[in-house]
């Protein structure tokens, strides 16, 4: 079984080209954090209280980059909102796409390829290599989205995950997206899956909205 954050990446990547898609280049750093609060919160090592996040199990995951993420929310001395921790892990949890990248590639999904930038810097591209978990992920989100099949917490959440990304144009044929939008909208309400989950959702959007507008907002200053 892939993570959420594995599963939002496969999606983001480029299956020839094996590079992460324009329109999910800036938000997708965000919205793999994301993703692991949301592996956290369903694997019941935080909560939310309050808008905060608290930690109820200190007991590591097992996986590298979620437990990185628990042990920073730990040892913060104060107890934060999603709006807090989706920068800061980003900022401190170091390589998180790379890792995941790895992950696929050990796990016969993805392939590396060496090239070079500019015929001179040397760099890596992951095209798919067994592109069955990509294709029963779609197929999962489509079956929800435009065909109402009964959704569970984890696909909600990646589904909410594909709109902040930027990914609904790559999930969806052109004549879907008036309908899928809406769905997705619809879904996103409190009634319609967990308050919890709901709650930490509406938090990651703003999050991860606020975090690329600020990114934006320091790269044209730079330039």
């Amino acid at each position: 079984m892939l993570s959420l954050s594995e599963e939002l990446l496969l999606l983001a990547l480029h299956d020839e080209k094996g590079s992460v898609l324009f329109n999910s280049s800036t938000s997708l750093p965000y919205g793999l954090v994301g993703t692991g609060l949301l592996e956290l919160l369903f694997q019941n090592r935080i909560v939310l209280k309050e808008k905060n996040i608290e930690c109820i199990n200190q007991t590591p995951v097992g996986d590298p980059i979620l437990d990185e993420m628990l042990k920073l929310i730990v040892s913060s001395t104060k107890i934060r909102n999603v709006k807090y921790w989706i920068p800061k892990i980003q900022s401190k949890v170091k390589h998180i796409r790379e890792r995941l990248t790895d992950s696929l590639v050990q796990k016969g999904i993805l392939r590396r390829e060496g090239h070079k930038i500019l015929g001179v810097f040397p760099s890596s591209r992951y095209p798919t290599q067994n592109p069955s978990s990509e294709f029963e992920i779609r197929n999962r989100i489509r079956n929800v989205v435009l065909f109402d099949h009964p959704p569970k917490e984890r696909e909600i959440a990646l589904i909410s995950l594909i709109k902040v990304c930027g990914l609904i144009n790559e999930v969806f044929e052109k004549n879907e997206r008036k309908k899928a939008r809406q769905r997705i909208k619809e879904l996103s309400k409190d009634e319609v899956i967990g308050k919890m989950v709901s709650e930490v959702v509406a938090q990651m959007t703003a999050a991860i909205s606020a975090s690329v507008t600020a990114s934006a907002a320091a790269a044209s200053a730079a330039n």
